[in-house]
This record gives C-alpha cells, structure tokens and sequence, in this order.
C-alpha cells in the first residue's frame, strides 16, 4: 500500500503571497492554520489560508482549487515570478522514496527530484503525469479527499452516477472498467454507424432491385415481342424463299451467245442478199436499156429513119437481103434479152423473198434475244432476292440467338 506525507511547502508570488517567502512544515497530527489580518486585526478573512492549499495543489497539478487563469495566479503587487516548492514522501512496502517538487510561472517550469536526482521528464505535461502516478492521485481525488474546500468540494453523495463511478475508479485504481465502458461504447458507436449505413445501403439496394425486377420484367416482354416478330420474319422469308427457288426452277438456261452468233449470221446473210438484189437490179436495168435501144434499131429497119449502124447512112441505101439479115440479127439479140430479163427477175425475186424470210428470221431472233434477256435478268432478279433473303435470315439467326 502506497503512503505519502508531506513535509514542507515553501511559496513566493503567488496568489496573496509576496516578495517574502512563506514556508510551512507538516509534522505527524493534526494541523490548525491561522493568520493575522494586519490590516484588520479583528478579523480572520483574506489572510492567505486557502492560498497554502492552493498551493499544494498548484504545486502537484500546475493549477489551483479555484481553477483560476494562468495570469492570475502569481502576485498581482509584487508582479514577480511565481516559485512553489512542495517536499514529500512516498512510502511503499518495499521502500520509502523522499520527492520534491519545484514549480514556477512567468516562465512556467515543473520540476521533480527524487531522492535527489532530478527526474523531470521531457515536457511540463509529461512531468505533470509522473507527478500523478508518483502520488497516485488526480484532481478529482485530491479535491475530495485531501483538500476539502466549501466552494469546490461536492460530497460524494451529491455526484452524479457518472461522477460517483469515476471518483471511485480513481480511488481503487479502477480505471479499466472506464476504459472498457468507453471501448464498448466506442465499438457500439461504430458497430451502429456501421449498421445504420448498411441498413441505408439494404434500403438502397432493395429499391435498386425492385427497379431492376421491374426492367428486368419490361425487357423480357419487349424480348418476347421482338421475338416473336423475328419469327414471323423469319417463316416469312423462308416460304418466299422457297417459292422463288420452285420458281427459278422452272426457267431453262439460255444461251444468248448463240442467238447473238445467229443473228450475226443472218445479218450477214442479209446484207449478201441485198448486195445481190442491188447487183441484179443493175443488171436488170441495163438488160432493159439495151432492150430499149435494140427495139428501137429495129423498128426503124425498113423505114426512112432506119440508118446504118456502121456507115450511118440510110438503110435504103443497102441491100435488101442485108437488111434482113440485120432484123434476124437484132431479133435475136431482143429475144436473148428477154429471157435475160426474165431470168434476171426470176432470180430478183427469190432473192426479195430470200430477203424477206431473212428479215423474218432476224426479227424472230432478236425477239428472242429480247425474250432471253428479259427472262436472264429475271433470273439474276430472283437470285439476288434469295440471297438478300438468305442474308437477312442470317441477320436474324444472329438476333434471335
């Protein structure tokens, strides 16, 4: 068990305390603190007593019993800077340790000797919490239980339930069931932060699901209907499909290249029978010129107007047997003449009917070439719709996939 006696505390500057120090010794008993008022000798009042509390208690926790401001706390007439010392004892089982405890304002310094040697720590708040754990005390506990005054002290039983715990805690070094009450609430805390998220979070994505239930239900219907429309396409094409392919069937393969070829021919047929027909026109027309003139010769043999075709003189002139002799002549030449005029219309007009069956065959013909293309393209007209129809069953083979 841990003891501690105080033996001294010696101030200077602070609060009513001035240029002259006061120190005052602790010795075993019971210790009665009194004071003149040199300036009201009846009177007992604002003499300094509260200020050696406050002074211990400046001295272990830098502060006073009547939390004033840093600034007020050293000697307003003096203006000096503030010096405490405080010398007390720790006893233990074991040993028993002797500590004092320096501590000054204006500028604030703490320091701590034990048994001599200097232990202060790092910074004045690491000091102050050495001080605490050498004392085994904190403000709480030293206001309660070791200084008592009117105006600061509460009786324990005028706490609140949060204040009775702590007090107690303090007492019986029971701080960890504070500590485990303030991980517990700390970990409540977060546990119910974490779950007021999740249950927004829950909240959030239940309506997510609800909407996507809900577009799932509305995108498998249009699915459905789409669907249903690809089908119909679909047996659509198929059966025009099939109807072109019976129907392409049908058609027989034309060769236009020997209708061409004919026509060709033929053409050139024409053109011989017309190169023919102009040659035995000619011919013709010179037959009937010669015709003409012998005809002319010969109905002037006998007459006045009959002349020598050598000598050009009269015929008269001649003998008479010459004379029948040249009729005989030119009567021949005549009658030759016109079986070459009828042979040559003879075979005028077969080459006129040669022609004109020529001219029937090239129409038939090119008929039929116009009919072959027609019929051709028909066929490559039938043949692109299948393979744009197979084109877009394939499209919707992909579509329905």
């Amino acid at each position: 068990m841990k003891q501690v006696n105080f033996h001294r505390v010696a101030i200077q500057h602070f609060l009513s305390v001035g240029e002259e120090p006061v120190v005052v010794n602790f010795t075993k008993g019971l210790h009665i603190i009194t004071g003149i008022n040199k300036d009201k000798l009846d009177r007992r009042n604002a003499i300094g007593k509260s200020t050696i509390a406050d002074s211990i208690y400046f001295a272990i926790f830098g502060d006073t019993l009547r939390e004033l401001r840093k600034d007020l706390i050293p000697n307003n007439i003096t203006g000096g800077s503030t010096h405490v010392e405080l010398d007390f004892e720790v006893v233990n089982s074991k040993e028993t340790n002797q500590y004092k405890i320096i501590r000054k304002l204006n500028p604030s310094k703490a320091f701590i000797f034990k048994d001599g040697v200097d232990v202060t720590r790092d910074s004045i708040s690491n000091t102050n919490k050495f001080i605490c754990d050498v004392t085994s005390a904190t403000p709480a506990i030293f206001q309660n239980c070791v200084i008592m005054t009117v105006n600061n002290a509460v009786p324990f039983m005028a706490k609140s339930k949060i204040e009775k715990r702590k007090f107690i805690e303090d007492i019986f070094g029971m701080e960890v069931f504070s500590q485990m009450l303030s991980h517990l609430r700390n970990e409540y805390n977060d546990l119910k932060r974490e779950y007021d998220i999740l249950q927004t979070t829950l909240v959030e994505v239940k309506k997510q699901n609800s909407n996507y239930v809900e577009q799932k239900k509305i995108t498998l219907k249009k699915r459905e209907e789409q669907k249903k429309v690809y089908l119909e396409r679909q047996e659509h094409n198929i059966s025009e499909k099939s109807k072109l392919g019976k129907y392409l069937d049908e058609f027989e393969d034309i060769d236009i290249s020997k209708i061409e070829n004919d026509i060709n021919q033929y053409n050139k047929t024409l053109g011989a029978i017309e190169d023919k027909i102009n040659e035995k026109t000619v011919e013709v027309s010179t037959c009937k010129a010669e015709l003409s003139h012998f005809k002319s010769t010969y109905d002037k043999i006998g007459t006045d107007m009959a002349e020598c075709p050598v000598c050009l003189r009269s015929m008269a002139d001649h003998d008479v047997e010459y004379v029948e002799k040249e009729k005989e002549l030119l009567k021949k030449k005549l009658i030759k003449l016109g079986e070459n005029i009828k042979l040559l219309n003879e075979g005028l007009d077969k080459a006129k009917i040669a022609k004109t069956k020529c001219s029937e065959v090239i129409q038939k013909y090119t008929a039929d070439l116009s009919d072959a293309k027609l019929t051709n393209q028909k066929k490559d007209n039938i043949q692109q719709r299948i393979k744009q129809l197979n084109n877009w069953l394939d499209e919707l083979n992909v579509d329905l996939k």
